[in-house]
């Protein structure tokens, strides 16, 4: 028979501490029915004479046994020393307790980072930074303002970060003043050394000064200048205080060098005078100089010309004089200059009354090759003889013409009856000029001179032949309309889902289009957006809205000039412009839109984001790289020309850029050719997919075929001309040229271009080799031609072969291939981490270490951020990393990766476990 053997029983073990300095750590161990208890630190026992012992008896009359033992710092051998004590009852049973752990505390003096001087402006934003020094426990933050403790509320004005920086919005004369960082913990306190925070009256900008001289070229377009001042105190800094441009450039007409007077005697002139007349109608303005000598001056000393009354109220009136159109309005053309004699042309312009212009804004004309001769030779100054010369020129260019048209007109019939006689045989009909001639191979140059007057511009959508499909042709376009989330429909009721959905159908803009369009339903577990062939998608991560149902939400694309911003001529829009909607819905968590863009991000941008909730008063709400704590969005790019916005209200967003002053800009644009009955149409589009596939879906509409997938051309904002020519190749070594167009930047640059084509008519030709006649149309071969004459080493050039049955045949290229390759990427939507992971890394990543290898290094080497304001004003600066991460559909095993480069392995082991239970 075995012996009983009684187990000791703890009523108190030992807990783990901070132990400081001097002040010694006292670990207790209470047991009953035991005999004897001894301690255990560090995998030694403690000695005897150590040990503090005592007995109680408690009210069941069990004798409690009390060791105690008394730890100092300089007992501490390591960073993690551990104790625990042991029971040994009479008959020989034993009982371990817990673990405790002894760490020393300490808080060292010397600031990781302290706050600085620092300039604000009212109304404006500010941040102290500082970083407390590392010390165990973390040290916890406050702040003092002139050694008063500043009162800091996260809905307030005064915002501490998860960084410890003092945010304060919408700065105060008030606010002026010393501030100090305070941190502490058990191992004591610390003070930074008081940072002066200045604050500055906005006074703004000071008025316009007048356009510097229009400098260039004579008889061209060049560039003038005109600065203001900054009215504001100089910053700590020297870095402007004010928000804006301080130089403003715009283009203007330079002089002719035969327009300056010779006449010293005389100051420069004043600004042209206020437009004196009737409004909206033409009237004058004048301007003067004075003359500087006491004797008479000669020549005129005021100048007058016309100019345009403004209107009494915005709209002008139906019975004015002035031409208006989409094309802007206009003054009118100035009289022929003289002669040019560096090219033997002579010019005339006119001014842009009111935008948008895009006809040109000056013309030039070829000289007689006498006139040009004898200008070489003497300069004519006297307007008589200028008058003369222009008359004889534009008599003498207007029977050239005359003869030019008889003597093609002629030669065309002579060839024709030539034919005839030489070949039996019947030539294709064509619209195109002297197309019924037989070509004979090598009869033309490599690049022929004449060019046919063939080609044409025109819109590509016209009233009889309208391809959208609008909000009106509802019957049509509820059946067709792609719910992302079926299965959550079946839990809705049906007619709950149809009243919403008529609802959202009225709200929405007039005439938009529904083939962009998409909804799905919206509830406490998020949901995920995508427009198909766009690249645009929405990303609502879990517990972003308190609805107690579900709800319809949806994302659309406003293609209609009238819902889009209007932009200037140096603005041009990079992005779609997406609606989300509707607007009763309220985040509580940012959401991630998600489209692309079309600005190569190494050049000089200055990119806007732009927002309207009415679509109609737009907005900028951000200003890439000016963000701060007062921005209420967050924009990311990556190297995939894609976008990625935060964002917690719901309306419309696009992206604005424009170059900096000084600089030029780039943006990609894509060049796609259809064709259909001898028409070859040339379309430009910025490089998107939401783009292409709306230039697509036009063209197809009209039963056009694409000839071959679209090639991109680089766009630069230069004030140059966008030249278009295209040759049709009749052999190897000779080509004939189908036509040429000069197209302004300003068509290009302000997304006009998206809605133009340029039309060429391939003539009909046919080519006799060997005896044997083969029809030109069957099959033929186009070279495309496109460049900005100052940037020729970025020509587009471009051979595309035609063969008109594989046309009608196969409908064109591949459209259905070239979709599904473009917008692969796009359409992937991989799967996210589950909500309980994600609080996880929440826990871990959140609370900031003396390393910074928090969610601070986490954004940085995960998602490329830099700017970490945004995120630091959130309750979990981690959740909102990982709805961005899970909107850019990056890799897990990439965040594993980084994880671990940060020594945040903890973290990573979570994510691992998590994938080893999945697979």
């Amino acid at each position: 028979m075995q012996p009983f053997v009684e187990q000791p029983q703890f009523l108190l073990e030992p807990k783990s501490s901070l132990l400081f300095e001097n002040l010694p750590v006292k670990l207790e161990c209470k047991a009953i029915r035991t005999r004897q208890i001894f301690f255990n630190c560090d995998n030694k026992w403690v000695p005897e004479h150590e040990h503090i012992k005592s007995i109680e008896t408690n009210d069941k009359g069990n004798v409690i046994i009390i060791t105690t033992i008394q730890l100092k710092s300089e007992q501490i051998e390591s960073n993690t020393y551990k104790c625990f004590c042991q029971a040994w009852s009479a008959t020989g049973g034993t009982l371990k307790s817990r673990t405790a752990t002894i760490e020393l505390a300490y808080l060292d003096k010397i600031f990781e980072w302290e706050p600085l001087r620092t300039d604000s402006i009212i109304n404006k934003s500010a941040e102290l930074r500082c970083r407390p020094p590392s010390g165990n426990p973390y040290p916890k933050v406050t702040w003092l303002k002139d050694n008063q403790p500043v009162e800091i509320n996260r809905n307030g004005r005064f915002i501490l970060s998860n960084e410890n920086s003092l945010l304060i919005a919408q700065v105060k004369i008030s606010d002026a003043g010393n501030y100090t960082c305070i941190a502490t913990n058990i191992a004591g306190t610390y003070s930074s050394e008081p940072a002066e925070l200045i604050v500055h009256d906005d006074h703004g900008w000071s008025e316009w000064q007048a356009f510097s001289e229009c400098k260039g070229i004579p008889c061209s377009i060049g560039r003038q200048r005109r600065i203001r001042t900054c009215l504001n105190p100089p910053t700590i800094t020297n870095k402007p205080s004010c928000d804006g441009d301080q130089i403003q450039e715009r283009e203007c007409s330079v002089p002719c060098e035969n327009d300056f007077s010779t006449d010293v005697d005389f100051s420069e002139w004043s600004s042209w005078s206020n437009c004196i007349g009737i409004p909206c109608r033409i009237g004058k303005q004048q301007r003067i100089r004075t003359c500087l000598k006491q004797s008479l001056c000669h020549d005129e000393q005021i100048q007058e010309q016309d100019c345009l009354v403004p209107c009494l109220n915005k709209n002008l009136s139906s019975t004015t004089s002035i031409e208006t159109s989409l094309n802007g309005i206009y003054s009118n053309w100035t009289n022929w200059s003289a002669c040019r004699t560096s090219d033997c042309t002579s010019i005339r312009t006119r001014k842009c009354l009111e935008e948008p212009c895009l006809d040109y804004l000056i013309e030039s004309r070829s000289c007689q090759e006498d006139l040009c001769s004898s200008t070489n030779n003497t300069q004519v100054s006297t307007s008589a003889l200028n008058v003369i010369i222009y008359s004889s020129t534009c008599f003498g260019a207007l029977m050239f013409l005359l003869l030019s048209i008889l003597f093609v007109i002629i030669y065309c019939r002579h060839r024709q009856r030539i034919t005839r006689k030489k070949v039996r045989s019947t030539c294709i009909p064509s619209k195109t000029t002297c197309s019924s001639c037989r070509i004979e191979k090598n009869e033309y140059p490599f690049y022929y001179s004449i060019q046919q007057d063939t080609t044409s511009t025109r819109s590509c959508t016209s009233h009889n032949n309208s391809i959208s499909l609008t909000n009106s042709d509802l019957g049509i376009e509820k059946e067709k309309l792609h719910f992302l989330n079926e299965s959550s429909l079946k839990l809705l009721n049906q007619n709950h889902l149809n009243i919403i959905y008529e609802k959202i159908l009225q709200s929405l803009p007039e005439n938009i289009d529904l083939r962009y369009f998409t909804v799905s339903i919206l509830n406490n577990t998020g949901c995920y957006l995508e427009i198909p062939h766009t690249g645009v998608s929405l990303t609502i991560p879990e517990d972003a809205v308190l609805l107690d149902q579900d709800h319809l939400i949806y994302l659309a694309l406003l293609t209609i000039k009238n819902h889009m911003p209007i932009l200037n001529n140096k603005q041009t829009r990079l992005s779609p412009v997406i609606l989300i909607g509707p607007s009763n819905i309220t985040l509580v968590k940012p959401a991630v839109l998600s489209f692309q863009h079309s600005a190569i991000l190494e050049s000089s941008w200055k990119l806007n984001l732009m927002f309207t909730d009415d679509i109609i008063h737009w907005k900028s709400i951000l200003t890439y790289g000016q963000e701060n704590i007062s921005t209420p969005v967050y924009l990311q790019f990556n190297n995939q020309q894609q976008a990625f916005v935060l964002f917690e209200t719901m309306g419309a967003y696009t992206l604005i850029g424009e170059s900096i002053i000084n600089n030029h800009a780039s943006k990609y644009l894509q060049m796609a050719c259809f064709y259909n009955q001898s028409t070859l149409r040339i379309r430009f589009f910025d490089k998107t997919l939401d783009a292409f596939e709306r230039c697509l879906n036009e063209e197809l509409k009209m039963k056009n075929f694409l000839c071959d997938q679209p090639k991109d051309f680089i766009l630069y904002d230069y004030q140059d001309h966008i030249c278009i020519n295209v040759d049709l190749e009749l052999s190897t070594i000779s080509r004939l040229n189908v036509g040429y167009k000069e197209i302004p930047l300003i068509s290009f640059w302000t997304n006009y271009i998206n809605q133009s084509c340029f039309i060429f008519i391939i003539p009909n030709l046919q080519i006799d080799n060997d005896d044997r006649i083969n029809n030109f149309l069957d099959q033929f071969a186009i070279h495309i031609d496109v460049y900005q004459p100052t940037i020729l080493e970025n020509a587009l050039h471009t051979r595309l072969t035609i063969n008109t049955h594989h046309l009608q045949h196969n409908s064109g290229w591949n459209t259905i291939s070239l979709r599904h390759r473009q917008s692969s990427k796009s359409s992937e939507k991989m799967s996210r981490l589950p909500k309980i992971i994600r609080q996880k890394l929440c826990e871990i990543l959140d609370p900031p270490t003396s390393l910074g290898n928090d969610w601070r290094m986490f954004a940085s080497n995960l998602l490329g951020i830099t700017y970490l304001q945004y995120f630091a004003t959130k309750t979990s600066p981690t959740e909102h990393l990982l709805t961005l991460w899970d909107a850019r559909q990056e890799s897990l095993v990439n965040m594993i990766n980084v994880l671990n480069q940060i020594g945040r392995s903890d973290a990573a082991c979570i994510i691992i476990t998590h994938m080893n239970i999945k697979h």
